[in-house]
């Protein structure tokens, strides 16, 4: 008896414990937020010069045999197709930062009109060769279930060239694009779904277009960085996020620079990291990379995590792409 009871006794004072620390331990706890950044990604290639000037030529004579090898091609036409391709790359140079102010050409020779002399640009990117193929397939889950598929697999020829001629860039494009059609409870209802094949080939030529420009020109890229909410500053850690949700990145810098100034007492060194973790943070959506990452380095140098580490490496890198972009902008 007199065991059970101590047995007893000693339970309740390992509750009472974690009871009391409980408080304690929820103070310190934090979660993370995330905030959207759109970050300008440089091009592969680094066309130097002056570029103001741009021709994006093609031949349709170069695609009507692999037009007419597909099946399921009516209703495709090659100049249409071709067209296509030439301006959504013309539509995503035009929306590259920098080059709002650029001319850029469209030409497709027809018969034996032909394409414009290199003197006269100081680029001009062709697309040298194009091949698609187009094919559909089926498949059953089980007796009441199926899901279909349309697959464009294509490659395409790049050649970039200057002035003079001289040959920039030759590159060649491939890649399979699928449409899924999401589980059905027939094949007939699952090939419904599919996007008739015209569709899929105008889809295809932007993805063409699309994945050549970011070879080329500098494109917006969605990233996202958290931030922490810390329930020691409830409150102000609220305010500080709908003020970054809000564009509003120098009042979210204000407040949790006060929070920062409140943490004078020794032992703080995590909440004090995590806030100019947030501080380095505001200072990125706000442009002021340098400031980003002053703050970033004091955050590390008062308590080093893998959270604040990977957020030093992406500002080096951000830092190390300005130096690109800065290259990449038209003289």
């Amino acid at each position: 008896m007199k065991n059970g009871s101590q047995n007893i006794l000693i339970c309740f004072i390992r509750h009472f414990r974690f009871l009391c620390l409980l408080p304690l331990f929820l103070s310190a706890c934090v979660t993370m937020r995330e905030c959207p950044i759109e970050t300008l990604q440089p091009a592969k290639l680094v066309f130097t010069g002056q570029n103001r000037n741009i021709a994006i030529c093609a031949s349709p004579v170069l695609f009507s045999d692999a037009l007419l090898t597909n099946e399921r091609t009516a209703g495709v036409p090659a100049d249409s197709l071709i067209w296509n391709i030439l301006y959504s790359l013309k539509s995503s140079w035009e929306t590259a930062p920098g080059f709002e102010d650029v001319k850029i050409s469209v030409f497709m020779a027809s018969g034996n009109e032909p394409l414009p002399d290199s003197t006269e640009y100081d680029l001009i990117a062709d697309l040298d060769k194009l091949q698609l193929k187009n094919t559909y397939y089926g498949e059953q889950y089980n007796y009441q279930a199926w899901e279909a598929f349309m697959h464009v697999y294509y490659i395409a020829e790049w050649s970039v060239r200057d002035k003079s001629g001289r040959l920039l860039d030759d590159h060649t494009d491939r890649d399979l694009i699928v449409w899924p059609s999401g589980v059905r409870s027939t094949q007939a209802e699952a090939v419904f779904h599919l996007p008739g094949i015209t569709d899929a080939w105008w889809d295809t030529g932007i993805a063409i277009a699309r994945n050549y420009a970011e070879r080329i020109t500098p494109q917006w890229q969605t990233d996202y960085r958290d931030v922490y909410m810390i329930n020691k500053f409830s409150d102000l850690s609220q305010q500080a996020y709908t003020a970054m949700q809000n564009n509003g990145y120098g009042r979210a810098f204000n407040i949790w620079e006060e929070m920062l100034l409140s943490c004078r007492k020794k032992g703080q060194s995590k909440i004090k990291s995590q806030i100019t973790y947030n501080m380095a943070v505001a200072c990125e959506f706000n442009n002021s990379l340098n400031d980003a990452l002053y703050w970033i380095q004091r955050s590390v140098n008062y308590s080093s995590s893998t959270t604040n580490n990977n957020y030093l490496r992406i500002l080096k890198e951000r830092m190390t792409q300005s130096i690109l972009l800065d290259q990449q902008l038209p003289q």
